[in-house]
């Protein structure tokens, strides 16, 4: 009983207080708040829609970020204007001149050389003149080395001269004189292997000059087809051209 008219008087206070809430303001209502457990929450609405744009803000104070990549290159601009032509250079120097000149220091170099070398050669020339005899235009050179006729030919036309062929009495002396200071008979560049009893040059030349020794020359033993000087007296004798004897060149 007690508890009937509690919950009783409860109901009608809360009556009351609406009531009297409802006449200070029309707007306002009072709802009945039940006794029990709050419901579960309902789904979301839907957005509203945007608002107007609103104005730029001041820039930031921050730092200045990276800069990005550079992006691909555009098309090609349009051909721009000719500019104003530069100034004209100075004429160059004609490729035929300058040719010329270079053929010239060439040519100069060449000469330079060339006199160098002749300098050279007279200094050996005379050196090689000091040990032999010259007479008139011919020159007498002693190899010093003993061969046979045929060796010592082709010895002395390496050298660009060829064994002596007397053409007078002082040339003679002047081979006679080498082959003494040999100690050793010389070879001539005489002979008639061609034809016997024919003495002639080896160059073909025919034999204007002769100093034979008495009762040469006798072609001994039928093998005596060159000719040798004897260093003792001048004269000439046949010899077998198989046999070693001294080899004077003729310059």
């Amino acid at each position: 009983m007690h508890i009937l008219q509690l919950f009783t008087a409860l109901v009608v206070g809360t009556s009351l207080g609406c009531t009297a809430a409802s006449e200070a303001s029309e707007v306002n209502t009072c709802t009945v708040m039940a006794c029990g457990n709050p419901g579960l929450n309902g789904l979301p609405g839907r957005d509203g829609r945007d608002g107007a744009k609103g104005e730029k803000g001041d820039q930031g104070a921050g730092q200045k970020g990276q800069q990005g990549f550079p992006g691909k290159a555009g098309p090609p601009g349009l051909e721009g204007p000719m500019g104003t032509p530069g100034l004209v250079g100075h004429k160059g120097q004609k490729g035929e001149t300058a040719a010329t000149d270079t053929f010239q220091r060439q040519v100069q170099a060449l000469e330079n050389r060339f006199q160098a070398l002749q300098a050279e050669f007279n200094s050996y020339k005379q050196a090689v003149l000091l040990q032999g005899l010259t007479v008139g235009q011919k020159t007498f050179i002693s190899t010093h080395q003993h061969e046979t006729f045929a060796s010592g030919r082709a010895r002395c036309a390496k050298a660009g001269a060829a064994l002596p062929c007397p053409m007078n009495a002082a040339e003679n002396a002047a081979v006679q004189e080498l082959a003494k200071r040999g100690s050793k008979f010389a070879f001539l560049n005489i002979n008639d292997i061609q034809t016997e009893g024919s003495f002639v040059c080896a160059n073909g030349a025919a034999v204007r000059y002769t100093h034979w020794k008495k009762g040469e020359p006798n072609n001994y033993n039928g093998v005596e087809d060159c000719v040798i000087i004897i260093p003792e007296n001048a004269q000439w004798n046949d010899f077998s051209c198989d046999q070693s004897g001294l080899i004077i060149c003729e310059f």
